[in-house]
């Protein structure tokens, strides 16, 4: 018998709801919580999720709201303290614009998500390139957050593959770089070339395909990537373990030229994928 003990909760004031564009283009609403201590951390964001949830909960600006752990790890909104709530407090909506780029978000059809629909979006390139760096991906070490945002804001990087094109002297442009941090970021990236098939698919971002999903796919397709790039929805689905929404999403990926060409750049300059014995 295993038992559990309730979730620790407190109540805080929500100071503001704030919108996240993820690697994917969904929208995604963040509470900006008056921080809160919350077993043993202190928590200020909780993720809403998306706008059936913030109705669900009528969650509001200047709303007192009771704060969990979810999992003690995950912070979540339990409920808003409605006995308690303000004169004041605001109705939230999630714009139909992206508030990064400013291009109309749409929902596609069986989702609650709104996303962004421009792909080269600063924020989802931001996205696309921090978790193809990712360690679960390339693992290219010294590529963090802040350096990928002062790249991009630069245009040095517009696509995961132009990675593969930064040099010792773009990167001294940039604060806070010399030339030994120059060079380790750079021998980083060239020891990130040789990679396994499931890693690199993993860093590509296909939506719903994770890391035990891009393992199945490297046994199947023996790391042959130009057999899964050209892969059907029926041959897919025919992977034990593989359902038709991930068949869709992979098939949808390669249908866009812009993915196909990002694969094709990253190997050209010099991304090789190693054989599966």
């Amino acid at each position: 018998i295993a038992g559990k003990f309730k979730a620790q909760q407190a109540s805080t004031i929500v100071r503001d709801i704030e919108i996240q564009v993820g690697r994917t283009g969904a929208l995604t609403p963040v509470a900006k919580l008056k921080p809160v201590f919350v077993s043993g951390v202190t928590v200020s964001n909780a993720t809403l999720h998306n706008q059936d949830e913030i109705d669900r909960k009528d969650i509001r600006i200047g709303d007192m709201v009771l704060v969990e752990r979810a999992g003690d790890v995950i912070p979540k909104i339990v409920k808003v303290v409605s006995e308690k709530r303000s004169d004041r407090s605001t109705p939230f909506k999630i714009p139909k614009t992206c508030p990064a780029c400013k291009q109309l978000a749409y929902k596609a059809e069986g989702e609650a998500v709104l996303r962004c629909s421009n792909i080269s979006c600063p924020e989802q390139v931001k996205g696309r390139i921090e978790h193809f760096s990712s360690k679960l991906a390339l693992d290219i070490d010294g590529l963090g957050e802040k350096i990928i945002n002062l790249l991009v804001k630069r245009n040095y990087l517009s696509s995961i593959s132009d990675i593969f094109l930064l040099d010792k002297s773009t990167l001294k442009t940039l604060e806070g770089f010399g030339d030994k941090s120059a060079e380790n970021l750079i021998e980083a990236i060239e020891n990130s070339k040789t990679i396994s098939f499931s890693k690199f698919v993993y860093g590509l971002g296909i939506r719903n395909v994770g890391e035990h999903i891009s393992k199945l796919f490297e046994l199947y397709f023996l790391s042959n990537l130009d057999a899964f790039m050209s892969s059907s929805i029926e041959e897919l689905e025919s992977i034990d373990g593989v359902g038709p929404l991930v068949a869709k999403e992979v098939v949808d990926f390669w249908s866009q030229e812009v993915n196909i060409k990002t694969v094709k750049d990253c190997l050209k300059r010099g991304v090789i994928i190693e054989k599966k014995e």
